[in-house]
């Protein structure tokens, strides 16, 4: 990306102007900076509690608190990670423990870190964090019994941590320094070295699916995308103790970074890809459907790649889509006969081949799949065109590929735009149900009027409460819902499995003729006994607006609550950059103000009825237990 000023000197003059004025320049910025000095410069210039003020008053930014604890000298870390969070759209405040003071921060109650109250704790640890542990480096056998006992001080360190400080933790597995394998002579005993502390690594990996609410990371994976070694010069590690690379830093910050946005639930959703040199080599209307080169010898190997790498992102709920400037019935031939394609035209669910410029196919395709323009990633091989999508829709996630398309799939796995905390069924299946919706959509378009259509569909709704199999979910639904997101709350899965007395948690589930929609909608509830039950929180996934899921759950909440006798039902609606077109929601559906549009009540006195049209599994539904 070519700039007349360079990129830092450029923030250097946004933050005198005023950050808040244009973030979205201020992250693009920040993603045209590579070298860690310079991301290390520009962290150190955002991280300043002027510049903070300035960005949390910036739309579309959202604030984070982590803490950073480690074994070695990780100053560079906050400034790095600061840098990565702003261009990912959080605004961090970073805190860290002392040098070295990783397990007695946490046994002496986490004085430095408890009031901090961190979203996410992040713990790195240098091999000194074994070998601190044994008397002599060069006894194996003490050496491999420090690596079997090491996981079990990380799970014991990782649940204190949680019960003290909440939130995520993540942990990451712990690099062998060259020092300690070449001190040994002899290459048995090197084996015997290497083989304990894999075994060690394999454990500590196995505590991010054993513990709730923790992430482990490979520092081998970091080290691959930081492109060389974890480790820094000697010089500086005799120094300051500085034993990271500021590469390998830099990658580890952008994991964090992606793992915090993942707890956001803001992962993207919708995977737009071009088509000519991008997903297929060669241009269709030019070489027509033969010529296209899929598979086989370069280059045609890294097409098919790329085609396999979005096959197997769809497999994991990611959405696919096409945006190309070609007639759109060779498309479909092409897709659907040639006989190396990897997908389809079944595996997307919105096609848009035509001559209009691209940013106003891809606006189209993020209204027919009703997702937000930042669920979009676009994917393209000409830098006009990409440079045409970050001009019109900042908002749309624009991947910079390599000019060799032999990179390109390895570029787009590694950037971790899809990244998850945790595959649910339903994320698996999120592909099936854009492919039902787009037969919705044939259907609506078919009917002669709304009420027909929706009567046609065969809705049924089933309501849930919270338990072991969908928790996950209902998580994930508080955690990605954007617009109908009446409050901006969003609950762990440790809030739900365990939540506070007189709080429930409740999910609905739609199914219709086309098939199940899966978990659509999640509620929080809590009980006031002298003023009646209250609303916490309401989302609806975006994929059932207008279908009248929301008049059915309000209409049966208020029924059961008039039924178990509670006097009223309270509700709040808390404004985000988002959910402003429903704002009326609560007024809508009976609902008075008791504070102008923040808070709201219902005394149950009058209580319109569920939609016609919605079968209700049981009448009395989950709310009965409430």
């Amino acid at each position: 990306m070519n700039h007349a000023v360079p990129p830092l000197a450029e923030l250097r003059a946004l933050r005198r102007e005023g950050l808040a004025h244009d973030p979205g320049r201020t992250r693009a910025l920040l993603g045209a900076l590579e070298d860690p000095l310079d991301l290390e410069a520009a962290g150190a210039l955002l991280a300043g509690p002027a510049a903070r003020e300035q960005l949390e008053r910036a739309p579309g930014l959202t604030g984070r608190r982590v803490a950073l604890l480690g074994s070695s000298t990780l100053d560079q870390l906050p400034h790095l990670l600061t840098a990565a969070m702003v261009r990912d759209g959080m605004v961090p405040a970073v805190r860290s423990a002392g040098f070295d003071q990783w397990q007695w921060e946490i046994l002496s109650g986490a004085p430095e870190l408890r009031e901090h109250r961190p979203d996410l704790t992040a713990l790195l640890l240098d091999d000194h964090a074994l070998y601190g542990r044994v008397a002599d480096p060069l006894d194996i056998d003490a050496v491999e019994a420090a690596c079997a006992e090491l996981p079990g001080t990380l799970r014991e360190w990782t649940a204190a941590a949680h019960e003290l400080l909440g939130g995520l933790t993540v942990l990451c597995t712990i690099p062998l320094g060259p020092l300690g394998r070449d001190r040994i002579v002899d290459y048995r005993t090197k084996a015997r070295l290497d083989a304990a502390w894999h075994r060690m690594n394999a454990a500590i990996l196995e505590l991010g699916g054993a513990l709730p609410a923790t992430v482990v990371l490979s520092h081998d994976g970091i080290a691959a995308h930081a492109g060389g070694t974890v480790f820094g010069s000697h010089r500086m590690r005799h120094i300051a103790g500085q034993i990271f690379a500021p590469r390998f830093l830099t990658a580890y910050a952008d994991e964090l970074s992606r793992v915090a946005r993942a707890q956001l639930g803001a992962a993207r959703k919708c995977l737009v890809l071009d088509l000519d040199n991008t997903l297929w080599g060669g241009i269709l209307g030019d070489d027509g459907i033969a010529g296209l080169r899929i598979g086989g010898s370069y280059p045609g190997s890294a097409h098919r790649e790329l085609q396999e790498t979005a096959r197997d992102l769809a497999a994991q709920g990611v959405v696919l889509a096409i945006a190309s400037k070609n007639d759109d019935e060779p498309v479909r031939e092409a897709l659907a006969t040639h006989p190396d394609m990897v997908l389809s035209p079944s595996s997307f669910a919105a096609i848009r081949a035509g001559w209009d410029p691209k940013p106003g196919n891809v606006r189209e395709i993020a209204a027919e799949l009703n997702l937000g323009l930042d669920a979009l990633v676009f994917v393209d091989d000409s830098p006009v065109e990409r440079g045409l999508m970050r001009s019109a829709l900042p908002e749309v996630t624009t991947v910079e590929l390599p000019p060799d398309p032999a990179g390109h799939a390895a570029h787009l796995a590694a950037r971790g735009d899809f990244a998850v905390l945790a595959l649910t069924g339903e994320d698996r299946d999120r592909a099936r149900l854009y492919q039902a919706r787009a037969r919705r959509a044939e259907a609506r378009a078919d009917a002669t009027d709304l009420q027909e259509y929706l009567q046609d569909l065969g809705s049924r709704l089933t309501l849930e409460a919270a338990g072991p199999l969908n928790t996950e979910r209902i998580s994930h639904l508080f955690g990605k819902t954007n617009q109908f997101n009446l409050t901006g709350r969003r609950y762990a899965p440790d809030d739900i499995a365990g939540p506070a007395a007189g709080t429930g948690f409740y999910a609905a589930r739609l199914t219709d003729r086309f098939g199940d929609n899966g978990l659509v909608a999640a509620l929080a509830l809590s009980g006031q006994p002298d003023s009646g039950w209250r609303i916490d929180n309401l989302v609806l996934s975006c994929r059932v607006f207008s279908r009248g899921v929301e008049d059915c759950l309000i209409a049966l909440l208020l029924n059961a609550a008039r039924r178990r006798g509670a006097p009223a039902v309270l509700a709040g609606f808390r404004p985000t950059p988002k959910n402003r077109r429903f704002a009326d929601f609560y007024l809508r559906h009976g609902f008075t103000e008791a504070v102008p549009g923040r808070e709201f009540r219902h005394d149950l006195d009058d209580i319109a009825g569920p939609p016609h049209w919605i079968e209700i599994a049981e009448p009395e539904g989950a709310f009965h237990a409430h």
